[in-house]
């Protein structure tokens, strides 16, 4: 019989073999700081194996056998942190509970009823049983909904404690008391989740690395919803390509995957189409048309002019130097949020906007006081055509900086794209309050009276207009443009006044 203490050290040549085969069999990479407690795992899990020999341990974990799956989940289990409670991070929590259920709820409220998720890396269980909740308080009625939990795990030790349901209150931290009475019932120090919860959710094992996915077999087909937060990370490259992928295969037409927040790059998510939410990026498997809608630098809705003359195109250039500038910036030149800020400027007018959207995100991150940030996500939105997620954001630069002028006359346009002439009027009147100056404010308040036959308000917008080019052209309202295109938009004023 093997003596459990003979085992004290391993060689660094089968410890390399050793994280070769689990990179291999799991897809879990093992370097630096994520491989620092190794050699402590191998120790104590081939203590508890039936090998006699380092080299058959290794010949165990190679072999295609049931008998070394279980050998693997074991000594994965040993390396992976299973640190988790009820819903852990609230930001993605929030965005879950006021956009993203919700939207998948409407979406099925009237056909099948039917909502699938997968909380994959479920370790034991909390997040799975945090979404049964939200659903539950959303939908109310549940019964009356066919509602699939899928959470799985490679650690089956995990997934029995999951499947158990009990908690101690170390997994409630931030949790709000009510939630606590109304969800689950206490014995001493132990916290049993309610059974109409378990109902709901199923606890596979399932390896993201070797298992097959989407399959109807395990139920990862057709899905709503993927929530994996913080597997990939263990990860290396080649493999988290391979997942994300296989992720957006399960998915069904507008079904959302939310990653960790370490796990974000435009590298891994090229199919999905991007959303960003204050402090949360997620990701949307949309068709291929709607990822690539017509590019909008602005949105507007074209008029044309008396005497047939068209609204210039240099609007929208001069719009978007003036709203893109990093001038206003107030942090340090060199600090990281300006450097990132910056960064993200240039990959917006390179038109990518996912790589943008991701660098402004992480300028909330240092500073979720950012208004800026705030618009130009707002225009990353508006340009992929995701009009509401672009009024979102103008808001919430808003609330940040209620004298923010780039986010009214940003928000104005929107609205004035759907058709809200009220509202685009008022804002661009709360535009033109901030900065009286402000020239393109009025022209684009001209051109809505003139739709609206307010002949008398559209010329005085338009004199005011005339007014600040002239007097104001080496100003910073009329940085960025051109002198052909100052003499361009000064001619259709002229043209426009000639014949008031």
């Amino acid at each position: 019989m093997k003596n459990n203490n003979t085992l004290q050290t391993i060689s660094d040549k089968d410890l390399r073999l050793i994280q070769e085969i689990i990179s291999r069999r799991s897809g879990l990479h093992l370097e630096g700081k994520r491989g620092g407690g190794l050699m402590e795992a191998v120790i104590l899990a081939f203590s508890t194996s039936s090998c006699h020999t380092i080299d058959e341990y290794c010949n165990l974990l190679s072999a295609p056998s049931y008998q070394s799956r279980i050998e693997l989940e074991k000594l994965l289990s040993l390396l992976t942190i299973k640190e988790t409670y009820f819903f852990r991070d609230m930001h993605q929590f929030d965005v879950l509970r006021n956009f993203i259920l919700p939207e998948i709820i409407r979406k099925h409220q009237d056909g099948d009823k039917r909502i699938r998720i997968w909380s994959a890396g479920c370790a034991t269980g909390e997040e799975a049983y945090s979404i049964g909740i939200i659903l539950f308080e959303l939908i109310g009625a549940i019964d009356s909904w066919d509602i699939s939990i899928l959470a799985t795990d490679i650690d089956n030790d995990a997934l029995t404690k999951a499947k158990k349901g009990e908690y101690s209150k170390w997994s409630f931290r931030g949790v709000r008391d009510e939630i606590i009475e109304r969800y689950f019932t206490r014995d001493n120090d132990v916290y049993g989740i309610d059974e109409r919860f378990k109902r709901l959710i199923t606890f596979p094992t399932l390896n993201l690395k070797e298992d097959k996915y989407p399959s109807i077999l395990n139920s990862t087909d057709n899905l709503d919803l993927i929530i994996c937060r913080n597997v990939t990370i263990y990860f290396d490259k080649e493999t988290t390509k391979e997942v994300t992928g296989r992720f957006y295969n399960c998915l069904n037409e507008g079904g959302y995957l939310i990653v960790g927040h370490s796990e974000h790059s435009s590298e891994y998510y090229k199919k999905f189409f991007v959303k960003v939410f204050p402090h949360t990026i997620v990701y949307q498997r949309l068709e291929t048309s709607q990822l690539h809608p017509k590019k909008m630098v602005m949105p507007y809705k074209e008029i044309q002019f008396r005497g047939a003359v068209p609204q210039p195109t240099p609007l929208e250039r001069a719009a978007l130097k003036i709203t893109t500038a990093p001038s206003n910036i107030r942090q340090t030149e060199g600090s990281e949020e300006t450097n990132i800020f910056q960064e993200a400027v240039l990959l917006f007018k390179e038109n990518k906007y996912d790589a943008a959207a991701e660098r402004f995100a992480e300028v909330l991150e240092l500073n979720p006081k950012n208004a800026r940030a705030c618009v130009m996500l707002a225009h990353v939105s508006a340009n992929k055509g995701d009009m509401d997620s672009a009024i979102r954001w103008c808001e919430e630069a808003i609330k940040i900086d209620n004298l923010s002028l780039e986010a009214y006359y940003l928000l104005s346009l929107i609205w004035e794209e759907k058709g809200d002439e009220d509202k685009a009027v008022s804002l661009l009147k709360k535009a033109v309050y901030i900065n009286a100056h402000f020239a393109l404010g009025y022209f684009h308040l001209g051109r809505i009276y003139k739709q609206q036959n307010k002949d008398a308000n559209a010329k005085k917008c338009f004199e005011n207009v005339r007014e600040i080019l002239i007097k104001e052209s080496d100003k910073k309202l009329t940085e960025g443009i051109s002198d052909a295109e100052m003499r361009e938009l000064m001619d259709v004023i002229d043209r426009e006044l000639a014949v008031s």
